[in-house]
């Protein structure tokens, strides 16, 4: 049994494990402490009673947008859903001060799995930022990052 729950600094080691598990050269724990803390910022995980945090979500919002800044299940706990549940809640997020006209992401343009889940949850491609993500070995060169945006329900 699991539950998307807001998280916070308490989760910060849970959360920098799965990070370091889930993302080849992801994000630093202080990264992860910055929006765990941040005025404009809510993170949400999905929470296991028997594991712990499998997934999490962070979110910012940014004048009248909120972006998904990153979004990472376990390794172990993957096609699970997980995902589309934080989505989900993303798009219905009411956790912060303002309201949000759109959602937006980016997202490598060779994660094919994950474009395929923001287009499943209505992200459109506005964009394309060449060279914008470091390359992921064996891969030498930088990959590019595609811009995405859903309208908020």
């Amino acid at each position: 049994m699991s539950a998307v729950l807001r998280l916070g600094v308490d989760d910060l080691e849970a959360l920098f494990a799965l990070e370091t598990a889930a993302h080849p050269g992801g994000w630093s724990e202080e990264a992860i402490l910055v929006e765990l803390v941040h005025a404009d910022a809510v993170v949400f995980g999905v929470v296991d009673v028997d594991v712990g945090v499998v997934a999490w979500c962070a979110l910012r919002l940014v004048v009248d947008e909120l972006w998904v800044l990153n979004i990472a299940t376990h390794p172990e706990h993957r096609r699970r859903g997980h995902a589309d549940r934080l989505l989900r809640t993303a798009a219905t997020t009411t956790s912060l001060s303002a309201p949000a006209t759109s959602l937006w992401l980016e997202v490598r343009e060779g994660n094919v799995g994950a474009r395929a889940l923001y287009e499943r949850h209505g992200y459109v491609q506005l964009g394309r930022r060449p060279g914008y993500y470091p390359p992921l070995p064996p891969a030498t060169t930088r990959e590019a990052a595609i811009l995405m945006r859903a309208p908020r329900p």
